[in-house]
């Protein structure tokens, strides 16, 4: 019974050394004649096991001693399977030092060593990995916190964008009622100015300093240009024909001197042409019944008019300026006589027969009648001792330079009223 035990130790140990070797083999990764003499090995084991296993069916002692005869068979074959391989060992440790420096120390470590080795390895290689593992969740960990930051940033722009389209939409919408608005007003204005300008109602002040009314043709835009048309125009014709005239011995200055006073005399004349219509008008309202003896005699009391009011005197005016083409400027010219010097009523009644100074005379009656039925009067100034750039400009043979005193005028400078606004520069002989 012993013998049979231990003979199936036998068998365990020898099975179990070649699983060994081939352990061996496949760990150190061996040549083809090491993997021959290993399979060789198994293959004889294998079949010493077969044997044994046939021998065993027979008597127990024979069977005895061939099992340990072929056990002691077994033993001398792996001490020379042994004494092969380190004969083949020593060949190969022999070739070159290069081979035997490249040898790996593992080449001479056995089966646990090598296990352990590749454990080392294996444990350090996942150590590494679990860093990169951990680096890899911090750095996710991280992603992640600032995807979330992403997020509430994208939430709050677009909360803020919402927003900015609201208001802007509301701006939009606001900006049509607006225009909308304007251009409501602006009808509107354009309606009221048209009506304004169109009619003007009985009890309204027409104050040109405030606004014209564009339908009058009579108003303080037209009258300065008609103004300017006859410095331009009929003072010329007039002062050649003076110039030009039989016996004339008069020179440039006093020419345009008398044509200036002249023209002043006319303008102080309509003025006081309207202060005589205010009168009898004053007159007529106080009593009626004068009306027929100014029609019988013609007489006017000598007395001083109570002022007409101020929306009498916007109607007079109106009706004046609607009228101004019919007016009786040869009364006026004749009326402008007693403004006049003495030596210039003279000169003038002697040159007034050449019909372009006629004509000057007859125009300038017209245009200040004009004038002066502007509410308020237009006022003309020729009475300026000190040169002023902008109201006056200097005559031709002045210097620009050395203008300082006012000698004389050649052209009265035109206000839109007294005190107000320059219209047309006077012009001056200054020195």
């Amino acid at each position: 019974m012993a013998s049979k035990e231990a003979a199936k130790d036998l068998v365990t140990e020898a099975k179990n050394f070649t699983r060994s070797l081939a352990n061996v083999f496949l760990l150190k990764k061996r040549d083809q004649q090491s993997k021959h003499l290993l399979e060789k090995a198994q293959a004889l084991i294998d079949a010493l096991v077969a044997e044994n296993q046939k021998l065993s069916a027979g008597s127990s002692t024979p069977r005895q001693m061939r099992a340990a005869g072929g056990m002691g068979q077994l033993w001398v074959k792996l001490d020379e399977l042994k004494r092969e391989n380190d004969d083949l060992r020593r060949q190969r440790s022999r070739p070159s030092s290069d081979e035997r420096a490249s040898s790996s120390p593992k080449d001479k470590q056995g089966p646990g060593d090598v296990i352990i080795g590749e454990l080392h390895k294996t444990k350090g290689e996942n150590e590494s990995l679990k860093a990169q593992v951990a680096q890899l969740q911090k750095s996710v960990r991280e992603l992640q916190s600032v995807n979330a930051t992403m997020q509430d940033e994208y939430k709050r722009s677009k909360a803020a964008l919402d927003a900015a389209q609201r208001s802007v939409e509301k701006a939009r919408q606001d900006y049509k009622k607006l225009e909308a608005s304007f251009t409501s007003t602006k009808t509107e204005n354009d309606s009221l100015k048209q009506k304004m300008t169109s009619s003007v109602k009985p009890m309204m002040r027409t104050d040109n300093r405030l606004t014209e009314n564009i339908n009058e043709r009579c108003r303080p835009s037209t009258v300065a240009l008609r103004y300017n048309t006859l410095e331009s125009q009929q003072w010329v014709d007039a002062k050649e024909a003076i110039e030009d005239g039989p016996g004339s011995d008069l020179d440039e200055d006093k020419i345009v001197g008398l044509l200036c006073h002249s023209l002043m005399s006319t303008y102080n004349a309509c003025r006081q042409l309207y202060t005589n219509v205010e009168l009898v008008m004053s007159e007529l309202m106080k009593r009626p019944t004068l009306a027929t003896e100014v029609v019988r005699s013609g007489l006017i009391p000598n007395c001083q008019p109570a002022p007409l009011s101020d929306d009498l005197t916007d109607l007079v005016k109106q009706k004046l300026r609607q009228a101004t083409d019919s007016v009786d400027t040869d009364i006026i010219c004749s009326m402008a006589t007693d403004f006049q010097s003495p030596s210039t009523r003279g000169a003038m009644q002697t040159m007034s027969s050449a019909k372009s100074v006629g004509g000057y005379l007859q125009e300038s009656a017209n245009v200040a009648w004009q004038m002066v039925v502007q509410n308020p009067p237009m006022k003309l100034v020729a009475d300026d001792t000190h040169f002023d750039d902008v109201k006056h400009k200097l005559w031709w043979s002045c210097d620009q330079s050395r203008a300082r005193k006012v000698d004389m005028f050649v052209w009265p400078v035109l206000y839109d009223y007294e005190n107000g606004n320059v219209m047309v520069k006077g012009c001056v002989i200054a020195s």
